[in-house]
């Protein structure tokens, strides 16, 4: 425990804008903080009048030196600019808007654990609690890689989107075709119930993904499939609610019975993926009202945002984005940008149209957010090691060898100078 807590208090100490007391080699201290690191010099910035001056290494104490060394090699790919939670904690105090980043803890030692740490005061852990990790059949548990971000994160004072939904995103004893309504409900309702009531007692785990994913792009419900290696969801063999005319799944209405009970202090999302298809988003504003009829909490929507590069040219996408968001704030629902990805297409990239793309979104969501909550997240940090079926299309804000994209940039720009904010309803 000593060393984790070591450890995490070495980022800190190494990133950019942490107070240091600086010894010269006769002795004499000062409290300050390094901007630049070269060969021979350092630049710092003394806290007692901020005067920034530059001097010789050798002036320094030796262990200022090794300091200066490890400082450097910490943030040799350091994007210009400042960092993302900076600008979120100084353009936007006390306002309801999160900025975060997605990877998943076993990626954190091959280079997107310093990113994340250094960028982002919001994260969303990639698969760690969902339950084809946490109980993936009758009698498994493991909640060690959750427990890792949810102690991690405390440190940092980073808030938590729990990404652990009821979800095609599920185990293959789940899947198997001989797998009974029974047997599926029994381990949903052992799943969802140790998980609201394991981490609903941690005020930075900020808000849960009750369910993700249950209605496909022409507006119904996201079903089975043969077999354990499609896309498919098998939870609807539990059955539906057939005295409702939605005729929606039963275990949805199960999921947010049971997130209702055991998360109180815990937000309840719902998580959906696809484009701004008008069926779809038609289905899932009834299941809101469904689940608010049946006396459950429904506190926001997420829209997943894996889109092609280019999304927003088309300005229908857009102005359905804008009624979405108008539609959430409308009937008291925070709304999220859940996973985004920036797809780009063939051999030769062009990532400043990807930046483009990357700016419309986060520019767009901003502009409500004096209207209720918003937040923003990319899924995954690296190109290098995204998403496996869509590695080749290099959706991220930073390349394989964690530099920034010209996407980094685009969301600096519009965080450092957010559009005018909208009147709610868009008026």
């Amino acid at each position: 425990m000593k060393l984790i807590v070591f450890s995490l208090l070495l980022i800190l100490c190494l990133s950019i804008g942490h107070a240091y007391t600086f010894t010269s080699s006769e002795g004499a201290t000062f409290d300050g903080e390094i901007l630049k690191v070269q060969s021979d010099s350092v630049t710092v910035k003394r806290a007692s009048d901020n005067t920034v001056f530059t001097l010789q290494k050798s002036r320094f104490s030796l262990e200022n030196q090794q300091y200066f060394e490890a400082w450097g090699e910490n943030n040799r790919s350091l994007p210009e600019g400042r960092r993302l939670r900076a600008i979120v904690a100084d353009k936007y105090p006390g306002q309801n808007v999160y900025i975060g980043g997605t990877t998943g803890w076993k990626k954190r030692d091959q280079g997107t654990g310093s990113i994340i740490d250094r960028e982002f005061s919001y994260v969303t852990p990639e698969n760690d609690f969902k339950q084809v990790i946490a109980h993936p059949r009758p009698g498994i548990w493991n909640w060690d890689l959750g427990d890792n971000w949810v102690e991690h994160c405390a440190k940092l004072n980073q808030v938590i989107r729990l990404h652990g939904p009821i979800s095609p995103q599920c185990s293959v004893w789940a899947m198997e075709d001989h797998r009974t309504a029974e047997e599926l409900e029994q381990n949903l309702r052992e799943y969802m119930t140790a998980q609201c009531q394991r981490y609903d007692v941690y005020e930075h785990i900020k808000w849960m993904d009750v369910v993700n994913e249950t209605v496909t792009t022409r507006g119904r419900w996201m079903g089975p499939k043969p077999g354990t290696d499609q896309w498919e969801n098998p939870w609807t063999i539990i059955g539906y609610d057939e005295t409702h005319p939605l005729m929606p799944p039963l275990y949805i209405k199960m999921a947010f019975e049971i997130a209702t009970e055991h998360a109180p202090n815990t937000k309840l999302i719902i998580n959906q993926h696809g484009g701004m298809e008008d069926r779809m988003w038609l289905t899932i504003k009834d299941l809101v009202f469904y689940l608010r009829e049946q006396g459950l909490r429904v506190d926001g929507i997420g829209w997943q945002a894996h889109i092609d590069t280019g999304f927003e040219k088309d300005t229908y996408n857009m102005q359905r984005l804008h009624e979405l968001i108008d539609w959430a704030h409308s009937n008291e629902l925070s709304f999220h940008i859940t996973e985004m990805n920036a797809w780009v297409e063939g051999e030769d990239k062009n990532y400043d149209a990807q930046a483009e793309t990357f700016g419309a979104i986060i520019e767009a969501l901003l502009e409500h957010r004096l209207n209720g909550e918003v937040t923003w997240n990319v899924w995954n940090i690296t190109d290098g090691l995204a998403w496996i079926e869509n590695r080749d299309k290099e959706g991220t804000l930073f390349d394989a060898n964690s530099e920034a994209k010209p996407a980094y940039y685009a969301i600096q720009e519009a965080l450092e100078n957010p559009l005018p904010a909208r009147a709610p309803g868009g008026q």
